[in-house]
């Protein structure tokens, strides 16, 4: 059972999509949702109110927004745990991207092996501002046999919006740092540096099993590295 920890922050339409392809793509009996809303519009409330009939969803809406992605999702940690208590992984994601068919059971499986060779944080994505591991880096013949056997990719850090873990990975190098802002200074990057200076791995795979969506930001400033984001047909990117 994986635990799945989604922040939202307005944007209507890409709500509905990311929400829409997690149920239409992933075994309901495989995970459990719990979505922190960070105070945003009513239009985005009913959105996540629809999917309210569904036993495996639990909504906090916080009325005024934190904007603090680190303290949001930590909050959801808790939320999640009290709720529907611990399973096999834990999961984190944001309200702007679409999940892709076979999404979950690819990246549990591939962490699931790369546990045995020290890999604590597997991604679905790669963020163009996070570099491979390679050339002259302690991991160089690690991240060739994962990249060539198994299509993981060792990085230095997996973007928050697709980040998966282990409980006891959580309980080793947790919670986020709330303070941690800015391009390579986030809480998601925070907390794979420190997995990595422990001797870890992090890692995303290939071929990539979401898509981010999220052009333009919550604030709507146009995200860093959209340029670079591949377009899948029959998506809204926005």
């Amino acid at each position: 059972m994986t635990n799945i920890v989604m922040l939202v922050k307005d944007r209507p339409r890409l709500t509905e999509q990311c929400l829409r392809t997690l149920y239409m793509h992933t075994p309901i009996d495989q995970f459990n949702l719990t979505v922190v809303d960070d105070g945003s519009w009513p239009e985005t409330q009913r959105v996540v109110k629809g999917y309210h009939g569904y036993a495996n969803i639990e909504t906090v809406t916080i009325q005024h927004s934190v904007g603090v992605v680190g303290f949001l999702r930590n909050f959801g940690v808790g939320v999640a745990e009290r709720k529907f208590g611990r399973g096999d992984w834990l999961y984190f994601s944001d309200n702007d991207v679409a999940f892709l068919p076979g999404w979950l059971e690819r990246l549990t499986d591939r962490l699931t092996f790369g546990e045995t060779l020290g890999l604590g944080v597997l991604g679905g994505y790669r963020h163009p501002f996070h570099g491979r591991i390679g050339g002259g880096t302690a991991g160089e013949e690690m991240a060739v046999l994962l990249e060539k056997e198994e299509g993981i990719v060792l990085t230095d850090a997996v973007a928050g919006y697709s980040h998966l873990m282990f409980w006891d990975t959580w309980d080793a190098y947790g919670p986020f740092d709330s303070h941690a802002k800015g391009v390579c200074k986030s809480e998601d990057f925070a907390f794979c540096r420190k997995v990595i200076e422990a001797g870890g791995y992090v890692g995303y795979i290939e071929p990539a099993v979401i898509a981010n969506c999220g052009i333009t930001n919550s604030e709507n400033k146009r995200a860093v590295g959209a340029e670079s984001f591949p377009r899948l047909p029959g998506l809204v990117y926005e």
